[in-house]
């Protein structure tokens, strides 16, 4: 595997860059698109589905059509923004609502979207100034450091690099935890469950690379202490 400093200097700030993007998206969802203090919630039974074909593109998006009670009135079919591949018509789901405007619904995980594009641009923003980081200390390092560092990380035949670490974390954990929230919100939700198994695997072998690392450090320590004695 290549060192993600490798990435290049444009693949680097690239994702600085979608990084950031999302962070501001996300705080402007929180800042601007947030319901109000006084949100209620209700329950809603989903009645059906309809499909719409964009103009310029043929992009197609799914809508949720549901019905509801809310400030003394019924509200039927209404269209959600939002779709679950494992909803089905008839299923009940808890939809927020202003009670000055209750005919415009969100899900709890629309409302929330800006915590979670916030926790989408965490990946981004870490490896990138991870590469950024890594790079420069390895341009400061003398080719006998240098020769010193792929002694050490490859000691005992155990291939390790720091970014086997740093981008299964910093991807895993806030990918799992999206998927803890869709699950938290929606009930059943399908992108919960993928982002959990993905997000689990992703921390699984975050956490095994840093096993690696204190076996190579042991093993690397351990060398080291036989050729003094040896000298």
């Amino acid at each position: 595997m290549e060192p993600v400093s490798n990435l290049g200097r444009f693949g680097r700030f690239l994702m600085l860059a979608v990084g950031f993007l999302l962070l501001a998206l996300g705080i402007f969802f929180i800042i601007y698109r947030a319901l109000p203090d006084n949100t209620k919630e209700c329950t809603a039974v989903i009645t059906g589905f309809d499909t719409e074909l964009s103009e310029n593109t043929d992009f197609t998006r799914t809508y949720t059509l549901v019905s509801y009670q809310a400030e003394g009135k019924s509200y039927e079919n209404i269209a959600l923004g939002q779709y679950e591949a494992s909803w089905q018509i008839g299923d009940k789901i808890t939809v927020c609502y202003d009670p000055d405007f209750p005919s415009v619904i969100k899900t709890k995980t629309m409302r929330y979207g800006g915590f979670i594009l916030i926790l989408f641009s965490m990946p981004f923003i870490v490896i990138g100034f991870f590469t950024i980081i890594t790079r420069r200390r390895k341009a400061t390092k003398s080719p006998q450091e240098i020769a010193e560092d792929e002694e050490r990380t490859t000691a005992g035949k155990l291939k390790y690099k720091v970014s086997s670490i740093v981008i299964p974390l910093s991807s895993g954990i806030p990918i799992f935890t999206i998927g803890i929230i869709f699950q938290f919100l929606e009930h059943n939700s399908a992108f919960g469950f993928l982002f959990m198994i993905l997000g689990a695997v992703s921390v699984i072998v975050g956490l095994r690379s840093i096993v690696l690392y204190f076996i190579i450090k042991y093993r690397h320590r351990k060398k080291k202490k036989q050729h003094s004695n040896a000298v």
